[in-house]
């Protein structure tokens, strides 16, 4: 369905939900359990390469071992313990203000970094739990605005694996992370 060669995100439009799809490498979905008796579920795939892999810093980070990003391990440890931002605005200002570990360069993940750390598998939160403690089951703000409209930003709800959009005036959730381009 996704024909594109660059690692672009394009979202489909059916019914009023949206719909997206990647081209390109996409990480290994975690899925681990087989559902049907059929071939070709995510769980018949699990390549080495693009199997999830974490390591724990030791320092209050989680770096992912595919793509290098570090990220906060603690789930509510933004905002003193309060895991929603006010607004999208707020969330960027915040995530480029943190400090923590030593590092002064966090930021607000964009759409695609988020969504690579989403393991769909289990119950909620859709995320590894072993290395991201405290992640609330809801949404979580990422940096890439909505382009259609743009007084819209997209987010990644861990409460249910998905990607969506919402007004930048909502209050969400961060997880702030360093590196990356």
């Amino acid at each position: 369905m996704c024909e594109t060669k660059n690692l672009l995100l394009i979202a489909l439009f059916i019914t009023g939900i949206s719909s997206f799809c990647y081209s390109g490498e996409l990480p290994d979905t975690g899925q681990t359990t087989s559902y049907t008796e059929t071939y070709g579920e995510d769980h018949d795939y699990q390549p080495a390469a693009s199997s999830m892999s974490y390591t724990d810093n030791g320092n209050g980070t989680i770096t992912d071992n595919r793509t290098g990003l570090m990220w906060l391990q603690e789930g509510n440890y933004a905002f003193n313990g309060q895991t929603s931002t006010g607004t999208w605005e707020q969330a960027l200002g915040y995530c480029e203000n943190f400090t923590y570990a030593g590092y002064s360069d966090w930021r607000l993940p964009n759409v695609r970094e988020l969504d690579s750390i989403v393991k769909f598998e289990g119950a909620a939160p859709f995320i590894n739990t072993t290395y991201f403690l405290n992640t609330v089951s809801g949404v979580y703000w990422t940096s890439t605005t909505y382009v259609p409209i743009t007084t819209r930003a997209m987010y990644v709800g861990f409460d249910s694996g998905c990607v969506y959009y919402d007004n930048k005036t909502g209050a969400y959730c961060v997880r702030p992370v360093r590196g990356g381009p």
